[in-house]
């Protein structure tokens, strides 16, 4: 059932500190493919759209399950001590967390992990808020449905790659080939972005199944700008042969013969005219004062900033964004580990909020995170294994903040929402938590279900999170 791989950040050089394994293998990995979606339901719900506006989605996807008992900690005294007395080895000492106060919660007081600073402060400035036990669902289980067995779930809990893939592509009990964002890209992209702009789908972390839509092909960039696919310019004569090299030149931009030949050389030119575009705004892109991180997470934030800020010369309206971080699968040195990992996120992720204000596009661009699940309550010792539901980020100008969405569940062991272990059985799904973001975006109430197919199974497909 479980692929308990550890992911250690491997050693790299400066700036790629902290990426893991498992990150490298979701970069290289492939995703893609045909969809189910129809060009038609895409259309209309593109056509619905014509407020002349600007939005883009931020997606930081934290592979290996991010930790939310030590994210989101109880600060209660005596709720505190539940907590405490549930992990001995990994609770984090009460008189270093970060106390919340969150607008309309009644429950026992909340604080934040000491190494989340900046998202604290964001949060308690109204731009951020806390989405409490999200995960996969085929639909609302409690904990007796679980335990019977009574009730569809999701395929392979606490697997890495299968709740990854779940998350991504918004079906956990079917198999899908397109993921949420790309479905919503496949329905926004023709009503906002130029026809010849590049696509509404950026990735500054390699391959992703999020992205993947019917029509949306994910365009991948580095942090520090397109890659070069241009060989034959750029190289000079093949070999010095220049009738070899003018010979491939001419097959890479055929036009006519075998429709291989005819695909690929869309393909290739499709990519040379979009990095020569990217790489002539990029150019012209103002120069941010904002400081990100001098670390991977941090660099992608950074051109993500760098992207949104010449959005108008790409012709794009709607854009949306992937990035990425590894080393969140804690199954030993939990503590030191995701210290780490979690001062990465709130630098990049508070650095990123700050250069939207800087260039005045604050209320236009969200973050949010997501992770494969969540961890276990119950320590093992120095860490915490697979779990399921999770807490998460949204951030932005356009977030009702201050605020936790959803149910926030009593930390302790042997609840109604734990499935073994401290494990979460979700109370808000997957599809609640895009759905409320699909519909900020500019998706029509009415074509939910064509991003979300599920989400008619669940009561509420308005988390009321954005604004």
């Amino acid at each position: 059932m479980s692929d308990d791989t550890h992911d250690k950040p491997v050693a790299a050089p400066a700036i790629h500190k902290g990426i893991s394994r498992r990150l490298a293998m979701q970069m290289a990995g492939a995703a893609g493919g045909s969809a189910f979606l129809t060009q038609l339901a895409a259309a209309g719900g593109a056509a619905a759209q014509t407020a002349n506006d600007y939005k883009a989605l931020v997606c930081v996807f934290l592979y290996g399950g991010n930790d939310q008992s030590n994210t989101i900690i109880p600060y209660e005294t005596n709720a505190y001590a539940r907590y405490q007395l549930a992990r001995p080895t990994l609770a984090i000492p009460r008189n270093t967390l970060l106390p919340i106060n969150p607008v309309g919660y009644t429950g026992p007081a909340l604080a934040m992990s000491p190494h989340l600073r900046g998202i604290r402060s964001l949060y308690g400035q109204g731009r951020a808020t806390i989405v409490a036990n999200v995960g996969t669902l085929a639909y609302p289980v409690t904990r007796a449905q679980y335990e019977g067995n009574s009730r569809p779930l999701p395929f392979q809990l606490f697997s890495h790659s299968d709740q990854t893939g779940q998350w991504q592509s918004g079906l956990p009990d079917k198999t899908s080939r397109t993921g949420w964002l790309g479905r919503i890209g496949d329905m926004m992209a023709a009503g906002f972005n130029s026809p010849n702009a590049i696509s509404i789908a950026m990735s500054i972390a390699g391959n992703n199944a999020i992205q993947t839509g019917a029509s949306t092909i994910q365009y991948q960039i580095t942090p520090w700008g397109p890659i070069r696919v241009d060989p034959i310019n750029s190289w000079g004569p093949l070999w010095q042969a220049p009738q070899a090299t003018e010979n491939i030149r001419s097959m890479l931009l055929r036009q006519n013969g075998h429709m291989i030949s005819r695909g690929f050389s869309a393909i290739y030119n499709r990519a040379v005219e979009s990095e020569q575009k990217l790489s002539r705004a990029l150019n012209s892109a103002p120069t941010l004062t904002t400081v990100f991180p001098n670390n991977y997470l941090g660099a992608q934030a950074r051109m993500v900033a760098r992207l949104i800020s010449i959005q108008q010369q790409l012709g794009q309206r709607r854009q949306i964004y992937f990035i990425a971080a590894g080393g969140y699968d804690f199954h030993d040195n939990l503590l030191t580990e995701q210290g780490e990992r979690l001062t990465e996120l709130d630098g990049a992720l508070t650095s990123l909020y700050n250069a939207t204000v800087e260039l005045g596009m604050a209320s236009n661009v969200t973050t949010f995170t997501a992770s494969d699940f969540g961890r276990a309550l119950q320590h093992n010792g120095r860490g915490s294994d697979h779990g399921w539901g999770a807490h998460h980020f949204v951030i932005g100008g356009a977030v009702r903040g201050r605020r936790i969405a959803g149910k926030m569940p009593t930390v302790d062991l042997d609840t109604d929402t734990d499935a073994g272990q401290g494990r979460l059985i979700p109370t808000t799904s997957v599809d609640q938590y895009a759905a409320t973001l699909a519909r900020w975006f500019g998706v029509p109430a009415s074509e939910l279900s064509t991003i979300m197919p599920n989400i008619g199974r669940f009561s509420n497909s308005n988390l009321g999170f954005m604004v």
